[in-house]
């Protein structure tokens, strides 16, 4: 299975309204970044609002 169908197997399986707890679980599950309308996304997982929750820090 190519990555893309896996991550989409991944998020399509969580079971209705649930939400990772932080990014350190989106990235063990292998499904980072993840985007607003994606099961699993929950605005604390979104530092800077743009609809993309746990993507990479390309801070200083």
């Amino acid at each position: 299975m190519e990555a893309a169908q896996e991550r989409e197997a991944i998020l399509d399986a969580l079971p209705a309204g649930y939400t990772y707890s932080g990014c350190n679980e989106v990235r063990a599950a292998g499904v980072a970044p993840l985007y607003r309308h994606e099961p699993g996304f929950s605005q604390r997982l979104d530092g800077d609002g743009d609809g993309i929750g746990c993507e990479p820090y390309r801070g200083h």
